[in-house]
């Protein structure tokens, strides 16, 4: 009988050449016939809809300058300004999240999300060389 080689041991997962633990959940490397890396892009409408309006109101600050407020145009640019740097802002810091999918003979399904690709991929590179190893 072959002993069981652990290839990964993370907070995560553990995967081995016999089985997959998954938050919590155990998966035997037999049923598994194969591993994909997936992901979901981020939802990104909010921040776009920020920004857009802070260049808008940019616009309009503008406008209001160079007409006989000089004052209140530049204070609606200065609050645009800020709107429309958030909405950047808040735009960069938007992350994919990342799924490991295993599939069976009965389906697939998704094990693990996380927004930490890097994690993602060494999870399944280690499933793959489980499954490799496995024969």
């Amino acid at each position: 009988m072959n002993q069981e080689k652990v290839l990964l041991q993370t907070s995560e997962a553990l995967v081995s050449t016999s089985r997959v633990v998954i938050a919590g959940k155990t998966y035997s490397t037999a049923n598994i016939t194969s591993v994909t890396k997936r992901f979901t892009p981020a939802s990104s409408g909010c921040a776009i809809t920020l920004l857009v309006v802070g260049a808008l109101g940019m616009l309009l600050g503008l406008g209001m300058m160079t007409s006989k407020s000089f004052g209140a145009g530049l204070g609606q640019l200065i609050v645009a300004g800020a709107v429309a740097a958030g909405g950047y802002f808040w735009f960069r810091s938007l992350k994919p999240t990342y799924h490991v999918v295993l599939s069976s003979a009965s389906g697939e399904g998704t094990a693990l999300s996380s927004k930490d690709g890097a994690a993602i991929d060494a999870i399944v590179n280690a499933i793959s060389q489980a499954l490799i190893e496995r024969g």
